[in-house]
């Protein structure tokens, strides 16, 4: 085989190779809203959170996450299904745990206010 033939099989077979890795994943047929699948990233932080400050054990962090979808009434196989599907879609990905981010900060600035409201004054000297 001459290296010019050689040459165009290696470059039709790296076409053929990146024609397969372009085709659009299949949309799972229980895929969950971007809206409700945030909320479920930023409720599964707060839990993972809980869990590695010791504030809650694995049991009580088991309860919580069938609590968490049986109140979105969602299953566990399809947020998998669905957090798989959403991550072969990098750019857009990084947008969803931005926004769950940014919920998680305006989370954590408004238990900071309620704290701030609740704690006593301090003696006026």
């Amino acid at each position: 085989m001459s290296s010019k033939m050689r040459s165009s099989v290696g470059l039709l077979f790296l076409l053929c190779a990146l024609v397969g890795c372009m085709t659009s994943p299949e949309e799972p047929d229980n895929l969950i809203p971007e809206d409700q699948y945030i909320s479920l990233l930023v409720e599964f932080q707060l839990v993972r959170t809980y869990q590695e400050t010791g504030r809650i054990d694995s049991l009580a962090t088991d309860s919580l996450r069938k609590r968490i979808f049986q109140h979105y009434n969602i299953s566990p196989t399809a947020f998998q299904s669905s957090h798989t599907y959403y991550q072969q879609f990098p750019g857009e990905q990084k947008k969803r745990i931005d926004k769950a981010i940014e919920e998680l900060r305006m989370d954590r600035v408004a238990d900071s206010i309620r704290t701030r409201r609740r704690a006593p004054l301090p003696p006026n000297n």
